[in-house]
């Protein structure tokens, strides 16, 4: 078996194991609330959702840092730093006494735990330039894979233990992962990377990072398929917060049965994700990046806009497949484009970047989605998400068609 074959198997089983771990705990935060001692529904709200988006906004500004700190030391050092990160900071959630203790358990788990991005980074310098897209959207299904099996894992773990043995469990998982990467990983030669030598000390990273970070984003490739990854991303992750009082307005199903049909049309979106990932990684490699990001954000465009019309619930649910299955072609494009389109020596930043723009949409979304909720009301919300993805997609196919450059030749 090949070094590059060997690398992505193992950090393919790494991203699942560590993903499960990851999305184990997060939907039984607001249960846990109770044993920290926050009562009340609107208390028990407020604080689940301060906790749950604590992590994601500072593991957005710190993914550059991480990234570039990588190119100059190692990748597989930044995969085991943080999955280090999430064994302390998830186990340590268990031996909490209030959520105070919580919310600065996940703030730690933003600033030091990401492991998306060197991941990428690892296993995308080894990788040949045609091959970048599948390789990108197969990374990507671990973790959608670990993010269904990581809730039923949870679940059942807490069922019988508690809800503390969950984040042990999860930790502990963590430990898996590093023991994988530390023993099987190996970190291909650096040779053929140009040299840098700048300092590694505070003030010098930073520096050279905010150096990387703007060189990399004049290149035009980069900026369009960042630009647009963020806005679809940010589009559709807008709905989140009211999509179950959207599907409470719908007929076709019997009242008390809300809970079970809301997560019947959420998990159409998410199965159709998993499932099309690594199909557009394929045809991005054939196309070309800003091509695919042109098709998959009118094709989502097209069924947010629908979306925002149709009266019974089967047909939302159907059209939420229709979404999810376009919008599955973002990120691999995204991630493809910034390894196709960025120097080996400048590549950890590069996903650094791309991780950014994707969390940060993923994080700030729904704080807006509902906040225009509130405002204007529920239907506005489809015609904005539509609205981001039909101007993502005019862009991107304006760009395509100029020679704008591309690694590979393709965008």
């Amino acid at each position: 078996m090949s070094l590059a074959r060997r690398n992505f198997l193992v950090v393919w089983c790494s991203n699942f194991i560590t993903s499960v771990g990851m999305m184990g705990f997060l939907p039984l935060i607001p249960l846990y609330m109770d044993e920290l001692g926050v009562t009340g529904e609107d208390a028990v709200s407020l604080w689940s959702g301060v906790i749950v988006a604590a992590a994601p906004l500072p593991a957005a500004f710190m993914g550059p840092i991480w990234g570039a700190l990588g190119d100059r030391i190692g990748r597989k050092l930044m995969m085991l730093r943080a999955n280090a990160a999430i064994v302390v900071f998830v186990g340590a959630m268990g031996l909490v006494t209030s959520p105070w203790q919580m919310l600065a358990l996940r703030l730690g788990q933003g600033v030091f735990s990401g492991f998306i991005a060197p991941a990428m980074t690892l296993v995308s310098v080894s990788t040949p330039a045609e091959r970048q897209g599948r390789t990108a959207a197969n990374l990507q299904t671990a973790l959608m894979a670990g993010g269904i099996v990581g809730p039923l894992m949870g679940g059942a773990v807490a069922d019988v233990f508690g809800h503390r043995a969950v984040f042990y469990v999860c930790g502990g998982l963590s430990v898996v992962a590093m023991l994988l990467v530390s023993f099987l990983v190996t970190e291909p030669p650096r040779e053929d990377e140009e040299s840098i030598t700048a300092s590694v000390d505070g003030l010098g990273l930073l520096r050279s990072v905010f150096r990387d970070v703007a060189t990399l984003l004049k290149h035009p490739v980069l900026r369009i398929v960042l630009a647009g990854a963020f806005a679809v991303r940010f589009g559709a992750s807008l709905l989140d917060p009211i999509l179950a009082l959207w599907v409470e307005t719908r007929r076709g199903f019997a009242p008390e049965h809300l809970e079970t049909v809301t997560g019947m049309v959420f998990g159409a979106q998410a199965t159709a994700t998993l499932l099309f990932t690594p199909v557009w990684g394929r045809v991005g490699d054939r196309l070309g990046n800003r091509r695919l990001l042109a098709i998959c954000a009118a094709g989502a465009g097209v069924a947010y806009l629908a979306q925002r019309g149709v009266e019974h619930v089967a047909a939302l649910a159907c059209l939420r497949f229709v979404s999810g299955a376009f919008v599955a072609g973002i990120v691999p494009a995204a991630f493809s484009a910034a390894a196709r389109n960025s120097p080996k020596g400048k590549r950890g930043a590069a996903q650094g970047v791309t991780f950014s723009a994707v969390v940060m949409a993923r994080a700030t979304a729904p704080l807006g989605g509902g906040a225009m909720a509130a405002a204007f009301g529920l239907g506005p919300l489809f015609l904005v998400a539509a609205g981001l993805m039909f101007v993502t997609s005019v862009m991107a196919l304006r760009s395509a068609r100029e020679p704008l450059g591309d690694a590979a030749g393709t965008g």
